[in-house]
């Protein structure tokens, strides 16, 4: 193996990486957008997960169908967008019925 093979190996995963991150960040804009008041609610009554299932579980099925099954090795960043974006930085906001992260 050479070392342009290498990089380009090394080159094609961070692509990849890349654009998972970026799918989870838009996925989750799109539902603080359209979503924003059932985001307030959920924030609120410390349940996201419960007030936005069908569009956090549409968002999971997408992510994992896109880059976790077909990809290997790739971690939830639909997850921790959730999280850092969602929830605040606050797991705890998701609610009791998340089911956590898919990897």
């Amino acid at each position: 193996m050479d070392i342009s093979s290498i990089y380009a190996a090394g080159l094609a995963r961070a692509l990849t990486h890349s654009r998972a991150r970026r799918f989870a960040r838009v996925k989750v804009a799109e539902i603080q957008l359209y979503q924003a008041s059932q985001v307030k609610s959920g924030r609120a009554a410390h349940d996201l997960y419960g007030v936005l299932r069908p569009h956090i579980d549409a968002a999971r099925r997408a992510f994992r169908d896109s880059f976790l099954l077909t990809l290997g090795g790739v971690p939830d960043y639909l997850h921790q967008e959730l999280v850092k974006t969602l929830a605040k930085e606050d797991a705890v906001l998701l609610g009791p019925s998340y089911p956590g992260p898919l990897a």
